[in-house]
């Protein structure tokens, strides 16, 4: 399996080429493997999931698939969304720097930015945001319960405003208010601090773990930060793999902008296998 390891912001995705390459048979189980890290045999560094970009059937110039590390399937993926966009253009798929990718939860306008004929950076549509609960207590068993603002993205948003990212407690709270009984289907975890330093941001990403950004969770973030009167339109967002900039465009949507690399590329010699380079 040829792919290219890509991040957008820090966010790592090993993408297919499915214009040039065949389908894999199960996506969900090559995600697994190729995330599963070095000693299982998967890429190194780790991939926060598997995008697969193939031809748009629905009007697209081109269509993305993304599962997570876990093989699961989330609805949308901001970072991923641009990731794909540099593939596409980067391997002559598309042509333009104004295009439309298909997703799973819909049609995603796209601009990319060049540089000596590569993309250096994308900004991606992300729809219009609903915002579900403001400031809502989410009881915790054995712990203090917190206060969240829950916002769907086209997926589930739980977002925390804490006094310092650094400190916050990412890797327990992340966990335990994924898989709270309140969300069903899971949901995302955003610990947002706000202060004159500007905003920095951490998310636990269902499926995934923490990681060093997420499209949708910053989305989120500024998102819930406007509907409680702490910030505005465009935000600039310092996650720990880069910034990213999330702005609002006509009829209430959403757009997210960002850098997005190449790191490498090569072969991924089979679901026990080594990345050969």
């Amino acid at each position: 399996m040829r792919y290219s390891l890509m991040s957008g912001a820090g966010n790592l995705f090993a993408v297919l080429d499915c214009f040039a390459d065949p389908l894999p048979p199960d996506p969900a189980e090559l995600a697994r493997a190729v995330c599963a890290g070095k000693a299982a045999g998967g890429l190194d560094p780790r991939p926060d999931g598997l995008l697969i970009v193939r031809p748009g059937r629905r009007g697209g110039a081109c269509a993305m698939e993304i599962y997570n590390a876990d093989g699961s399937r989330p609805e949308t993926c901001g970072n991923g969304l641009r990731c794909a966009a540099k593939l596409a253009v980067d391997h002559g798929h598309v042509r333009g720097a104004h295009f439309v990718i298909e997703a799973d939860a819909g049609p995603c306008e796209t601009d990319v930015e060049l540089e000596r004929g590569k993309v250096v950076r994308a900004r991606v549509s992300m729809g219009v945001p609903r915002v579900l609960e403001r400031a809502t207590l989410i009881e915790l068993a054995g712990r203090p319960g917190v206060r969240a603002t829950l916002v769907d993205m086209g997926n589930p948003h739980c977002v925390l405003f804490v006094e310092d990212e650094r400190t916050a407690p990412v890797a327990e709270l992340g966990p335990l208010l994924e898989r709270h009984p309140r969300f069903e289907r899971g949901t995302n975890v955003e610990f947002l601090a706000l202060g004159a330093g500007g905003a920095f941001l951490r998310v636990w990403e269902r499926g995934v773990g923490e990681t060093a950004a997420c499209g949708s969770g910053a989305c989120a973030a500024a998102v819930a930060a406007r509907e409680l009167g702490r910030a505005r339109l465009p935000l600039a967002l310092n996650l720990p793999g880069g910034v990213l900039e999330v702005s609002e465009g006509e009829r209430g949507v959403v757009r997210l902008a960002g850098p997005v690399v190449e790191l490498s590329n090569g072969v991924f010699a089979g679901r026990h296998g080594q990345a050969a380079r």
